[in-house]
């Protein structure tokens, strides 16, 4: 979960929407793939972070019981694996190239110090970079190609994270958002409250609008992640619409 704090109390982005955010934006990227590559990479996008229902894990409430925004640690050592492998079990019931591009996330995500320190983790990656070995054969496309369409869906995450985590500039500041699909890097700030300006201009269209949906939870403290849940189930959704332009 996005977890940010809010007058009113908590603000909850699911990655499901944030994921599905990231997708809006590689839909107008311009970028030259056959449909049978780009309908697969664009759902592999808007569900790179999907596997389980983010408001009934118990690590997403601290100790405390407030819910947990996905870059504050556990404290714990070792890795759920339950996401990983139930990610892993979409993208291959799906296609072997979704299968390829959640496995790449992974080994991104995951693939560290800490993967010496948890042998389950370690076990993982190792069989996903034997399966990311076969699915390179079965799909005959090298190492570059498969790099470079892992690149698209970095970025487009990367893009979207900055947007939810609202982590853009102001005032015409300029942030890196990642390496593109073919290796340049581009910024970003607001033009205005809820445009977006990103240079150099990587889009098909002059200007489009995107979006992500959200819930506010007045209540600061929960004492169990089923009463988390319950109150998320039971708040409003509301969206917040931008529009990126050159």
């Amino acid at each position: 979960m996005i977890v940010s704090s809010h007058q009113k109390g908590w603000k909850i982005i699911t990655q499901r929407s944030h994921g599905l955010l990231a997708a809006m934006i590689a839909y107008q990227y311009k970028i030259d793939l056959p449909v049978e590559i780009m309908v697969p990479v664009l759902v592999a996008i808007a569900e790179h972070d999907d596997g389980v229902t983010e408001t009934l894990v118990h690590r997403n409430l601290t100790d405390a019981g407030a819910p947990r925004n996905f870059t504050l640690a556990d404290g714990n050592m070792k890795t759920d694996l339950t996401q990983l492998l139930s990610l892993m079990e979409i993208g291959n019931s799906k296609s072997q190239l979704n299968g390829l591009l959640s496995s790449l996330h992974l080994k991104f995500l995951y693939d560290d110090d800490k993967r010496k320190t948890d042998k389950g983790l370690d076990d993982f990656l190792e069989n996903q970079e034997h399966y990311r070995a076969i699915i390179l054969e079965n799909l005959h496309i090298d190492k570059e190609f498969a790099a470079r369409l892992y690149r698209f869906l970095e970025w487009s995450d990367a893009f979207s994270l900055l947007i939810c985590l609202d982590k853009i500039q102001h005032e015409g500041r300029k942030m890196e958002i990642s390496k593109s699909p073919d290796g340049d890097m581009n910024t970003v700030h607001y033009k205005s409250n809820k445009d977006i300006c990103v240079e150099p201009w990587p889009f098909r269209s002059p200007s489009f609008k995107v979006f992500y949906e959200y819930k506010i939870l007045e209540q600061l403290q929960f004492t169990s992640i089923e009463a988390f849940n319950e109150a998320c189930i039971a708040a409003k959704v509301e969206q917040t619409v931008f529009t990126i332009l050159k």
